[in-house]
């Protein structure tokens, strides 16, 4: 059986030519950012070597088809789709976020401008639906539907996170919608798309619906965790960037619902507009950790995942690709202690 990077790997493979030739369908000066962004070439259009990346859409809505080289052909115009909708989403959020560095290069707004990368952050999302639009079989529009709706949520989602920014008032029912609307029912969509692709009945689409609900929210939490406790990706994103911004996350929520002098410290960082410290950054870090908010977010980390592999017999019937993706889940809490 491979291991989850092997298997990252196989995907990659997999997707990048298809992922290419649709990005060459782009007209410049876009399709270069685009190509930036995706790793492929430096900022002086110089090709280069992608690292860092993951392409989790893809990986489970191909291994939601099957695990023949037939069941990803037929759902490889599906998962193209998704990667875009998801590099659209990434590109619009560094802005969003002020994220100086993504993938262990400067992000695309950072390099070309913040109106530049809002225009290619809107061509990849019209490119997916281009896409699902040129193929013909009837799923694809079933498949289109969806993904605008997985769209507009997210975009609501993350309206509702810059209204909470920078308060120690933060609602936990708020944060967990954000995680649902911005991760979880995008990665369950593109698990409908794979089981939809090779002809799934109507209880199969929705255990598959399921499995990519609780496995995109052990993704959510995870990257939450990965981004103030997590070490293995220091070089190639800010790890305290939602910290410094004092966004609103769910572990945040609920180490401020506690009481005592940690809980107090943590609120007045979250009332405090001065930028902070590296040094205070890790103390904030400390203090959620005080307030049980990290002990709080493993536990929802590895619920999600139980949940997820316990749905994921009845979601997909290929022995294989079933093995596969209870690898690929597992392996989301490797970094976990």
């Amino acid at each position: 059986m491979r291991t989850s990077q092997q298997i990252t790997r196989d995907v990659i493979a997999f997707m990048e030519p298809a992922l290419r030739e649709a990005t060459a369908l782009l007209g410049q000066p876009v399709r270069r950012m685009a190509e930036y962004h995706f790793g492929w070439i430096d900022a002086e259009g110089r090709p280069s070597t992608p690292v860092g990346f993951r392409r989790r859409p893809a990986l489970v809505a191909l291994l939601c088809a099957g695990s023949s080289a037939q069941a990803w052909d037929a759902v490889r115009t599906a998962a193209v789709a998704g990667t875009l909708m998801s590099a659209a989403g990434t590109v619009h959020d560094d802005i969003i976020d002020c994220e100086m560095l993504r993938k262990g290069r400067p992000t695309v707004w950072t390099v070309f401008g913040v109106p530049a990368a809002i225009q290619v952050g809107v061509a990849l999302h019209c490119l997916a639906f281009e896409l699902l639009a040129q193929d013909p079989r009837p799923v694809s529009a079933v498949l289109a539907r969806r993904a605008a709706y997985a769209i507009r949520e997210c975009c609501s989602g993350q309206v509702r996170d810059l209204e909470t920014e920078g308060s120690s008032r933060m609602s936990l029912e708020l944060s967990l919608e954000l995680l649902e609307s911005t991760i979880a029912l995008p990665t369950a969509g593109v698990c409908v798309a794979g089981a939809l692709v090779r002809g799934a009945g109507e209880e199969e689409v929705a255990a598959a619906e399921r499995f990519g609900y609780h496995a995109g929210m052990a993704m959510a939490f995870f990257d939450d965790w990965e981004g103030v406790w997590g070490t293995s990706r220091d070089a190639l994103e800010d790890r305290f960037a939602d910290l410094r911004r004092r966004k609103s996350r769910a572990f945040a929520a609920i180490a401020l619902q506690s009481r005592g002098p940690a809980r107090d410290q943590l609120a007045a960082f979250y009332d405090d507009t001065a930028e902070p410290t590296l040094d205070q950054l890790r103390h904030v870090a400390d203090l959620i950790e005080e307030c049980q908010g990290r002990s709080w977010l493993e536990e929802r980390i590895r619920e999600h995942i139980r949940l997820a592999q316990d749905v994921l017999p009845q979601a997909v019937p290929d022995p294989v690709a079933q093995a596969e993706l209870a690898v690929f889940v597992d392996a989301i809490a490797d970094e976990l202690p």
